[in-house]
């Protein structure tokens, strides 16, 4: 039986820490991630031909996709996760302290 789960990403929120770039990030860093917008959505399919084990066709940032590669994984699985909103979704972000993106992993699509 073949399922087709759907997992959704959104970047709900980027934020930029100057205090903390101005002592510890390269002076390259001087913007929020550039990588993402808020807003921003991605869907991705169990059996989708970019498929979600790649960085999603390599369009997706390394270190982002190491930090929620496993919530998108347990949702295309047919994991769950417990909300007191009683929807399957997670709030994650990526590591990086100087100009965190965060994202909204949930199940589009379960059937």
């Amino acid at each position: 039986m073949t399922h087709q789960r759907q997992c959704k990403l959104t970047v709900i929120k980027k934020a930029y820490f100057e205090d903390l770039a101005k002592d510890y990030a390269p002076v390259s860093i001087t913007c929020p991630c550039q990588k993402f917008e808020e807003g921003q959505t991605f869907i991705l399919d169990q059996n989708g031909p970019q498929g979600y084990w790649h960085l999603m066709g390599g369009t997706f940032c390394s270190e982002a996709w190491a930090a929620i590669s496993n919530y998108v994984d347990t949702i295309l699985q047919g994991g769950t996760f417990q909300t007191d909103r009683k929807e399957n979704y997670r709030i994650a972000c990526c590591p990086s302290g100087i100009r965190p993106v965060i994202f909204k992993i949930e199940l589009l699509k379960d059937e």
